[in-house]
């Protein structure tokens, strides 16, 4: 663990960030695990590899907002501990709602949903993986939010 948070520090993080992260690597790597090859690099270089990557996303990403940002002439957000606070309370309450909702799904949907909104990965990556094309988990991902939209709305 030490070593893949030095390695995001060193990339640039905050300390919080990087744990943030960190813990993103760790869930990787672990959904990720039946990939691994033992023998073909060290698990330490597999989770660093994980690392980097999770740092360029991060990155791209970033640099995405504060481009679009730039062109509409808006500044960055900044929000006090008792807002974040208040939006947590909120989202913790309705995220269990959406949470507890994804078991219900079938599961090709729950697995694209999880894999596209949880662990953020491109629908390219996820058919890869999944062996459909893009467009049929574009589809999978539409029609599992839907259902978890209706499950919310019904919970009110």
């Amino acid at each position: 663990m030490r070593a893949v948070l030095s390695e995001l520090r060193h990339g640039g993080l905050t300390t919080e960030e990087a744990l943030d992260v960190t813990a993103e690597v760790f869930a990787a790597a672990l959904l990720a695990s039946r990939r691994y090859r033992p023998g073909e690099a060290p698990a330490r270089a597999w989770l660093l590899g994980i690392a980097r990557n999770k740092l360029k996303h991060r990155h791209r990403r970033a640099a995405t907002e504060t481009a679009a940002r730039r062109k509409l002439g808006m500044p960055r957000l900044t929000y006090s501990d008792e807002a974040l606070e208040r939006v947590e309370e909120q989202l913790d309450a309705a995220g269990s709602v959406y949470t507890n909702g994804t078991a219900g799904l079938p599961p090709a949907e729950r697995e694209a949903v999880v894999a596209r909104v949880i662990e953020e990965r491109d629908y390219e990556e996820i058919a890869a993986a999944s062996g459909a094309t893009p467009a049929a988990v574009r589809q999978r991902v539409s029609r599992g939010l839907a259902k978890l939209a209706r499950l919310g709305r019904e919970e009110r």
